[in-house]
Order: structure tokens, then sequence, then C-alpha cells
């Protein structure tokens, strides 16, 4: 499903008229194999230069590529990513006993307080706040 939203974003951002050349082809099998790696463990930390290696592009190849496809760093993506995943796994806690810090530490994110400032700038709302509210659904 994810792999869909990026597809369709992807769509969005890329006007038909830029869409003409066989460049366009390449890059867009770059970001699909992207997000390939990325969906396979999507909690997965995995580091930009691991990431190109999996992909087989240099960081400046992958940087360019997401700049255009995305408007966005690959590092801020793969940040983003792993936030929405925590928001996810937050709002879908159920009554299963989980504390946020369990969850910030299972999308990578190693400095609560940096987790907190992100997650609200991003959502709105503390990820405590999240979690303890009874309706979660958006």
């Amino acid at each position: 499903m994810q792999h869909d939203l990026i597809e369709a974003l992807v769509g969005c951002l890329i006007s038909v008229g830029e869409r003409d050349l066989g460049g366009w082809q390449r890059h867009k099998h770059i970001m699909d194999r992207f997000e390939h790696v990325l969906a396979a463990s999507p909690a997965m930390q995995i580091s930009v230069p691991e990431l190109c290696a999996a992909i087989g592009v240099s960081e400046r190849t992958l940087r360019s590529r997401c700049t255009e496809f995305l408007g966005i760093s690959p590092s801020r993506y793969l940040r983003l990513r792993r936030l929405r995943l925590a928001h996810i796994a937050l709002r879908t806690a159920g009554s299963s006993p989980t504390s946020v810090a369990v969850v910030a530490r299972r999308y990578g994110f190693s400095k609560l307080g940096r987790f907190a400032r992100a997650y609200q700038a991003n959502f709105g709302e503390t990820p405590s706040t999240t979690l303890r509210r009874p309706d979660k659904a958006e």
C-alpha cells in the first residue's frame, strides 16, 4: 500500500510534459527500488549510504531523485516515514500495553525529547496524547 501511495505522490509531482523522455523512466525505476528496499523492513534503521548500496546508486543520485520526485532529501523522507510508522503504532496500540518510549525506539528514535518535538510538529499533538486517545480514528 505504501508503494501505491508513493506512486500516486510521484504521479502528482511530475507533470505529464516532464514524462516524455526515457530519463524519467530510469529515475522512476530508482525510486521504485528505493521504496522496495524500505518496504522490505519498515521499521529497519537504514542509513542513506546503506540504502544507496542496496539500490545501486550514488548518494548524489539518490538525493537528486528524491528531490525531483518527493521534494525532500532521502534522510528527511526516512525520518518522516519513521515518524508516520510510529504515529500509526501509537494510534493502533489499543489495549496492548506499550509506551511512547517503546514505540519511539522501535522506529529508530533514541532521543525521546527530539522524537516528541518532531512528532508534535508533524501531528499536532504529543505522542502520549495519541497513545491515550480512546477514539484513535483520524
